[in-house]
């Protein structure tokens, strides 16, 4: 399994998904089996009614819209967006075990449809997309996705890219890819899968729209049900809440405890890891892994005792793993931990088993699993590694009892998390700050030596002010950029300007 991410938003970004379409393909292709180690071959489309009965048994729960379209060589609105209301809700689960396979494919035809149902008058399209496939466009008549070689107007139908983001949008758009795509009509169409991806991200970054373009390619049953599953359900990390529902008080008390971190490395060397420069991590040409590994490392709680629901299907053998662990049964999730051993990438296995350890008051072995779950990391291209490392940052300042390393982590991975969608320009904003006030650690420092290296301190304490202002000056910068905007972007830079202000 395969995955490909672009970078208009973050991989690892929680997105709300209050208006969900997805578009199915029906084509002829889909009633072939698919492959599965864990159990028997089923259709294609068997396992996708599947996924979509969870799907709906989620949105009637949530409240959020939902609608279907399904493609042949025609397409069809067949759930039409809105909610799904518990007293409809058999009607469209009987709708949906009527689907039958047939003809060809008109990919980009369907996207469109699915499109329009997002669409809202002329302010764009707003919602998440998310394409099930297992072929190539073979049949749309309307639609076509041009190569940058080919000019607009080049042949008689319309170009998707720009009707699919028109300024204005805020769209996010999951594409879920059965097979390989080496051959036609024996997997999904990659190549051009992901030169049309390229051009949305393109065309986001042109028109400043926040969006999310993810490629994920699957060619085994539990693989496609995890994979859609995944694609509309939220599970629920670490409680806690944003910066914009914080007292003023509480931020300021979070802000000045994670200044402390940054202050003081000599009592929070973690911190350190997560400043470790890019050009010490591997390239994409180097990963060791056949899969990114990403959210296999998420932190999950139990929200008021009750465990989020579909883990087993989110996370394959390592759903099971979190739910015996939820429940408090740390030695049976040890165990089903070992047995998934094989199929887990190893800093997978080792953050849970430290985890587990740590859970079960085993101090000596949860180190030992956390040290391996670093070594790991850091085998782990950067393309990839940020979040994770800063999953086994957190759980490594719990397990030293550092409130101040914790609560600076909490605070770099909600930023990342919750701002995810904010506009290309401020996300970039965003980050630019945070990597000058990690940054920040060294010129502190250096106004607390005396000597040692150090041959005039009045210039170490004149270049850490200079590099305080102009983190403020790109304080100020981005709070005029954001005027008038999101919450949870004033909220990130009021933490930051407390930081600043502990750090003068």
């Amino acid at each position: 399994m395969t995955e490909v991410e672009y970078g208009v938003a973050t991989p690892t970004a929680t997105i709300p998904r209050e208006r969900n379409v997805l578009v199915l393909d029906l084509s002829k292709s889909m009633l072939a089996p698919l492959p599965d180690p864990s159990g028997p071959e089923k259709q294609k489309i068997e396992v996708a009614r599947t996924a979509v009965y969870r799907i709906l048994e989620n949105a009637e729960t949530s409240g959020g819209e939902f609608g279907l379209v399904t493609f042949t060589e025609a397409v069809r609105v067949a759930v039409p967006l809105g909610q799904i209301h518990k007293e409809n809700l058999p009607y469209v689960e009987s709708l949906i075990s009527m689907l039958t396979p047939s003809g060809r494919s008109a990919i980009w035809d369907a996207l469109a449809v699915g499109a329009d149902l997002l669409r809202r008058g002329t302010s764009g399209v707003h919602g998440t997309l998310v394409l099930v496939t297992d072929g190539w466009d073979n049949a749309s008549a309307r639609f076509e996705v041009r190569t940058a070689a080919e000019p607009a107007g080049a042949g008689s139908r319309i170009d998707l890219v720009p009707y699919l983001l028109p300024e204005g949008s805020t769209l996010t758009l999951r594409v879920i890819g059965i097979g390989m795509g080496n051959q036609r009509d024996k997997g999904v169409d990659s190549e051009r899968m992901n030169a049309f991806l390229g051009g949305l991200t393109t065309r986001a970054q042109s028109i400043g729209a926040p969006a999310l373009f993810t490629y994920q390619e699957v060619d085994t049953g539990a693989q496609l049900f995890a994979q859609m599953v995944n694609a509309f359900l939220d599970v629920d990390y670490d409680d806690g809440r944003t910066f914009d529902q914080l007292h003023p008080e509480e931020l300021a008390r979070n802000a000045a405890r994670a200044a402390r971190a940054l202050k003081e490395p000599q009592q929070h060397a973690t911190v350190a890891r997560l400043a470790r420069p890019a050009a010490m991590a591997l390239t994409e040409a180097d990963m060791p892994y056949s899969e990114a590994a990403t959210l296999e490392v998420d932190v999950v709680n139990a929200q008021s005792g009750v465990a989020p629901p579909y883990l087993r299907e989110r996370y394959g053998p390592l759903g099971a793993v979190i739910e015996t662990y939820l429940a408090n049964d740390f030695g049976p999730a040890l165990e089903q931990l070992h047995r998934s051993r094989s199929v887990l990438p190893p800093v997978t296995f080792s953050y849970w088993e430290a985890r587990i350890y740590f859970a079960r008051g085993e101090i000596v072995e949860a180190a030992r699993s956390l040290l391996q779950a670093w070594n790991a990391a850091d085998q782990i291209p950067v393309s990839h590694r940020a979040r994770i490392v800063r999953r086994l940052a957190l759980l490594q300042a719990k397990m030293q009892n550092d409130q101040e390393t914790e609560t600076l982590v909490r605070f770099l991975d909600e930023t990342e998390t919750k701002l995810a969608r904010t506009a290309p320009k401020l996300k970039q904003m965003l980050s630019d700050l945070f990597a000058q006030l990690m940054e920040l650690r060294g010129t502190y420092q250096l106004t607390r030596v005396t000597g040692g290296g150090v041959d005039d301190p009045a210039d170490a304490a004149r270049g850490h002010e200079a590099a305080v202002e102009a983190i403020f000056g790109l304080l100020q910068d981005t709070r005029l950029e954001n005027a008038g905007g999101d919450a949870l972007v004033e909220g990130a830079l009021d933490f930051v300007e407390i930081c600043l202000a502990e750090m003068r």
